[in-house]
């Protein structure tokens, strides 16, 4: 993770929608310092893919909540914080009407991380405090390297799942739910063997 020098002047949330728009990724802002993260890795990948498909079943049954990937979220104007975490769900205002942004400020019911490349790793608790702060009910953070999920939803204490457990939605998606395991699975084309070369 690499940020610009504290001496240069704060980036603004204009001056990051301007860096979207020109096609700069993985860049966030944490109190007018530009971020860029490295870029999702496999693991991180097969986390999303994992999870999106029994969300997407789910939320077919859900009308009034919808997800978003990879959707910038301002945490703070001045000086400007903005993480963009994997997956938001939100149950506010009309559906889908998160989904054209570029940026947004609207607070989602739940943010989820996916703790995969170090420069996620080493700064999610600054991360998870950040959001719950700034007064998002539930934030989940999903681990491909320990396999397991941690899930915060105040004011109840914060609670881990192992490989083993249930990932259960409530009390933010009421019904939810999945095998904790199956986020961490490789996508079946992966375990096919591969053919032989044609003579």
């Amino acid at each position: 993770m690499s940020s610009i020098p504290n001496s240069s002047p704060a980036l603004t949330v204009d001056q990051y929608e301007t860096r979207l728009v020109e096609g700069d990724r993985w860049i966030e802002v944490v109190a007018g310092r530009l971020v860029r993260l490295e870029p999702p890795d496999e693991m991180h990948g097969d986390v999303v893919r994992n999870l999106s498909r029994p969300l997407a079943r789910f939320l077919k049954g859900s009308p009034d909540t919808y997800a978003c990937f990879e959707l910038p979220l301002i945490l703070q104007q001045e000086p400007a914080t903005i993480r963009c975490p994997a997956v938001m769900c939100f149950q506010s205002g009309e559906r889908f009407s998160e989904s054209d942004k570029l940026v947004t400020e609207t607070r989602p019911t739940l943010v989820i991380e996916v703790a995969s490349t170090n420069d996620r790793r080493d700064g999610m608790s600054e991360r998870v405090k950040g959001y719950l702060e700034a007064g998002i009910n539930a934030v989940w953070v999903i681990d491909p390297v320990t396999r397991h999920v941690h899930q915060f939803h105040p004011p109840a204490r914060g609670v881990m799942l192992k490989e083993t457990q249930t990932l259960k939605g409530d009390p933010v998606l009421v019904g939810f739910q999945m095998p904790v395991g199956e986020l961490f699975e490789s996508p079946k084309w992966s375990k096919s063997p591969v053919p032989p070369d044609e003579p």
